[in-house]
């Protein structure tokens, strides 16, 4: 293989897969990316057995094959390399000759035939969807992601198209994050869990602007973009009936400056007790009052004025948990709804429909 291909767009390509390569791997050739070359087009791949992506990048190809190279050595150098023309040239025993401008390497490579696939994409339904708004959707209720192993079911977003709406769901058993948006197409309904890696992955490349396809399999969920394929192996477990979670009544609902609140559940919290950071939120006709107590170092507490004339509630909270739900949301308004001092509380925009995020109260 020999291929001549601009070191920017080489560059590029690299830091869209790289990242799926783990970088402890008992199988030596997981820890590759590998490089094909045909036509005009350079094509890179990097799996770790459970998601895999693809992207490709024009190049004037001299001899087509294949090669793998270490995916994080390979990302060093090209890192460093000129703004110039890059050539890369497989030789014998599968040694690689890189050379850009005055600069020149000899990198030991793999050959490709041990390589996994990626990118055998079953007949699949697809949704498109403008990236912004999967990009969106993801912020919206990727922090709820749960990171306890012994739950693998909740280690994903749920990803499922119901009646005409795309809905992606995470929860960790404490705090649920729901995100909904109307599909154009009148799509088939289906649904499947998207491990964390995928998600951090989609999130990280999707950008403004760019339409993407989606799709899931039995059991595969594949994203597609020019020049760019993401699968990724669904997680296997039932994901629990979200739907019966979310309240459906709330009498008791403020609104509040996202910038105010943030800082003053920051600045109180600092004396929270450090393991679940619980701060009361006691709200009565005109105020909202956010405390905290540590028995060690003492008492903090600070009042936000608020639109509400109903009667005295007051409820406990894991600070981290409200500022991550505000956090996600990009309106300058956010609205706490409640119901009472035993029932979960909602956090949402106050100017954007489709999302909300669901927390457990505390005792305090």
């Amino acid at each position: 293989m020999e291929v001549h291909v601009d070191r920017d767009a080489f560059l590029r390509g690299l830091q869209m897969v790289h990242n799926i390569v783990e970088p402890r791997q008992t199988i030596p050739i997981l820890a590759n990316v590998l490089v094909q070359a045909d036509g005009e087009t350079v094509r890179l791949t990097a799996t770790d057995l459970e998601v895999g992506a693809r992207v490709s990048v024009p190049g004037k190809v001299v001899r087509a094959g294949g090669i793998t190279i270490s995916a994080r050595k390979l990302l060093e150098i090209v890192k460093e390399l000129p703004a110039a023309p890059l050539v890369i040239r497989v030789q014998e025993n599968a040694w690689v000759a890189l050379r850009c401008g005055g600069v020149s390497y000899k990198l030991v490579g793999l050959t490709p035939e041990d390589f996994p696939a990626v990118g055998a994409v079953e007949s699949a339904a697809w949704i498109s969807l403008d990236g912004k708004v999967l990009r969106d959707m993801l912020t919206q209720t990727s922090f709820a992601i749960s990171h306890d192993e012994s739950r693998y079911a909740l280690n994903g977003i749920l990803f499922a198209v119901q009646g005409k709406d795309l809905r992606l769901v995470a929860t960790d058993g404490h705090r649920l994050a729901l995100a909904v948006r109307p599909l154009v197409d009148d799509p088939t309904p289906v649904s499947g869990i998207v491990p964390r890696k995928a998600v951090q992955e989609i999130a990280r490349i999707v950008g403004s602007g760019e339409e993407v396809q989606v799709a899931i399999t039995d059991n595969q969920f594949v994203l597609q973009m020019p020049n760019f394929l993401l699968m990724a192996r669904l997680i296997e477990g039932t994901f629990p009936n979200y739907e019966q979670v979310v309240p459906k009544e709330h009498p008791k609902r403020i609104t509040l400056a996202r910038g105010a609140l943030t800082a003053a559940l920051r600045r109180v919290s600092v004396l929270a007790e450090e393991r679940t950071k619980p701060v009361k939120f006691t709200l009565t006709p005109g105020a909202l009052k956010l405390s905290a107590y540590h028995p060690d170092f003492g008492e903090a507490e600070e009042s936000l004025e608020v639109e509400y004339a109903g009667e005295e509630v007051t409820i406990g909270f894991n600070s981290r948990y409200v500022l991550d739900a505000i956090g996600a949301q990009e309106a300058e308004q956010v609205v706490i709804e409640l119901k009472d001092s035993l029932s979960p509380g909602v956090v949402k925009s106050f100017e954007e429909e489709g999302a909300l995020c669901v927390i457990m109260p505390m005792r305090i």
